[in-house]
């Protein structure tokens, strides 16, 4: 076998049985690894109903066959569950060195089933695999943890996933982190984690594993390393990282403010600008095999948080609370970024739910009884730090927001939900979608609920002649951001592209998605080289169609329709307020067009959005359809 180990770790927390396991052929050939097969294991184990915070629940991690090979960028980790979050599918995607680790411990996914009793950790040396008891690493940060089991199995090499008290506490939003700066983020996987009772995964892997064609390989890897490291976003990106978006979109009139309330005019938008940041920045950290090194670490030398020093910061981060929370205060991004990794909880989702307060506070909708005394006011770094410390611990009014935005919102009442916007439970990014119609299209077909990873078409940031539209997605105004029209092609194709990542254990930082020439041809080239199998482009998107159909179908099985393929709240019922998208807004009748176009391109049927019984059958889903049906799911 090539490519692949061959086999998977089963884990059951509740009888602390671990087994290792051969898996299908098959299951490799049509999902590939990492998301795509987490998510065909995530649709045939974990059965309908069932609560995302109880043992029935199983968390999947998942590397591919390119995962650990030195390729640039395959050092990631996806990781799969029923979201606490949204009730859905959830998964998330890391860097690091973790994922490489698994792979050459001598396996492609782990399954982690049950609960256990009390905290325990697992250990993984190789084919030797214990569940040891982590009471002593309970209520311990990341970094913490992290330190102590390196120091206790004696090994700096060692590579360690895990999660903090945000875990612990089951805060729906709570990331699972790799090492101590790489976090799985949206859709509340640490939460998960936390319910089992599992603080960590530690990993030593020594084994290996062979490509099928070496040679080969190599020559397409150094292809590859060009390609990237000659784009025209390289040299910026690997400066800088994913900061450089604060300021791009701002130019582009796109920057939100103040929960959305405003947009494109953000007069301190300098302090989120590179330059301003970069004069905290220690050194560029890089994951595995990774030339563009877009992470930093970071050390604040005066003010009140002086010494803080930390891992980071990102685009999502520095938004959510940064301009749409009103605070301009850049060293308290980073402070609020070290409690955000520190403690493992989602960066974007818990600025964004914060933001959301500080909108329901202004308006009247709660009061400083609801808030615990503490003034939500704009710009308020203390409050909204002393908050956020509130949501880790599932203390006071932060035990609410800790449910996420949408729930927190459907509690309060009193209007609270037309202030929040969303897709499926997944908050919308803090770029304003309203001016990004097919971005728009994107976030509400999602697996996951809104996210820009699962497919935003990054052409609508950038002028496309309409000649060069129609001949890439079939229509002249696909690639133009005002218009409802083309998007159904525009957005399989990136959705088909960041699916393909996600399988392969890629970064999308390296691919035709963030503008390098590296899309699903070259990805099947690279994949054929490291399995002996044959897949070509026509092959590669097949897979990411029965990825993304094997995941509708799972969120079909839960009872999501076409109703839920929409945005929620602000975007659909106010216009842009200002700058060169002014009156823009998201109509309903747009997003119906858009999404008529996009399920005749999947093949979903256009009145329930269910895929329809001839598409999973052309895809092999022949049990998925079966099952659908005997639901009445599907005719």
């Amino acid at each position: 076998m090539y490519g692949w180990a061959g086999s998977l770790l089963r884990v059951n927390l509740t009888d602390r049985s671990v087994r290792k396991e051969e898996y299908p052929y098959s299951l490799r050939r049509d999902f590939v690894g990492g998301r795509g097969v987490n998510s065909r294991l995530l649709y045939n184990e974990v059965k309908q109903g069932i609560d995302p915070l109880g043992p029935e629940n199983k968390l999947f991690f998942g590397t591919s066959p390119l995962t650990g090979t030195g390729l640039l960028t395959s050092g990631r980790i996806h990781v799969t569950a029923k979201s606490p979050l949204t009730g859905i599918l959830g998964d998330s995607n890391a860097g690091g060195h973790f994922g490489p680790e698994v792979k050459w411990a001598g396996y492609d996914h782990i399954i982690v089933e049950g609960a256990a009793e009390k905290p325990v950790y697992l250990w993984m040396d190789d084919d030797h695999v214990e569940i040891r008891d982590g009471g002593h690493l309970w209520g311990k940060g990341v970094s913490e943890t992290y330190a102590i089991l390196r120091d206790e199995l004696g090994d700096p090499r060692i590579r360690i996933a895990s999660i903090g008290p945000g875990g612990e506490n089951l805060v729906r939003f709570a990331s699972l982190m790799t090492d101590y700066g790489n976090a799985c983020g949206k859709t509340g996987m640490g939460a998960v984690m936390g319910a089992k009772k599992l603080k960590a995964l530690a990993v030593r892997g020594t084994r290996g594993f062979r490509v099928a064609d070496p040679e080969r390989f190599k020559a397409i890897a150094r292809d590859w390393f060009m390609r990237v490291t000659k784009s025209p976003t390289y040299e910026s990106f690997s400066k800088v990282g994913t900061l450089m978006y604060l300021t791009q979109y701002h130019s582009q009139g796109r920057s939100v403010a103040r929960n959305a309330q405003t947009t494109a005019e953000i007069e301190y938008i300098e302090n989120y600008s590179a330059k301003s940041m970069m004069k905290h920045m220690t050194r560029s950290v890089a994951c595995f095999g990774c030339p563009i090194h877009c992470k930093h670490e970071f050390k604040i030398s005066k003010g009140p948080y002086a010494g803080e020093e930390g891992h980071g910061t990102e685009f999502c981060i520095m938004s959510a609370h940064g301009p749409s929370c009103g605070n301009p205060d850049e060293a308290a991004l980073l402070k609020i970024n070290n409690i955000c990794n520190e403690y493992g909880i989602c960066g974007d989702t818990s600025g964004i739910v914060l933001a959301a307060a500080f909108e329901w506070y202004e308006r009247g909708i709660i009061t400083k009884e609801d808030t615990d005394g503490i003034p939500l006011i704009w710009g308020n770094a203390d409050a909204q730090i002393e908050m956020l410390m509130k949501i880790v611990r599932r203390e006071g009014f932060g035990d609410l927001l800790a449910e996420g935005s949408a729930i927190a919102a459907q509690k309060i009442g009193r209007g609270a939900e037309k202030y929040i916007c969303h897709a499926k439970g997944g908050d919308v990014d803090q770029v304003d979608i309203r001016t990004l119609k097919g971005c728009a299209l994107s976030d509400a077909v999602s697996s996951r609920g809104a996210d820009p990873q699962r497919g935003w078409p990054g052409v609508e940031f950038y002028p496309m002649k309409p000649e060069k539209a129609q001949r890439l997605f079939g229509h002249p105004e696909a690639a133009n951001p005002r218009s409802y029209e083309g998007k159904g092609r525009l957005v399989n194709y990136y959705a088909s592209l960041c699916t393909m990542c996600d399988a392969l254990g890629i970064c999308k930082f390296s691919s035709a998605w963030f503008g390098t020439s590296i899309g699903l041809k070259e990805m099947g080239e690279l994949l054929t080289a490291a399995t002996g199998l044959d897949f070509d482009e026509e092959g590669m998107k097949q897979i990411a169609a029965r990825i993304n159909n094997v995941e509708r179908a799972f969120l079909v099985r839960e009872g999501i329709t076409r109703k839920d393929d929409t945005i929620h709240g602000r975007a659909m019922e106010e216009p842009v307020p200002s700058g060169p998208y002014k009156g823009e807004r998201l109509e309903k009748e747009g997003m119906d067009r858009m999404l008529d176009d996009y399920y005749e391109v999947v093949g979903w049927d256009k009145a329930t959005g269910a895929p329809t019984r001839k598409t999973l059958e052309s895809l092999g889903l022949i049990d998925v359809a079966e099952e659908l049906a005997s639901m009445g799911k599907i005719s």
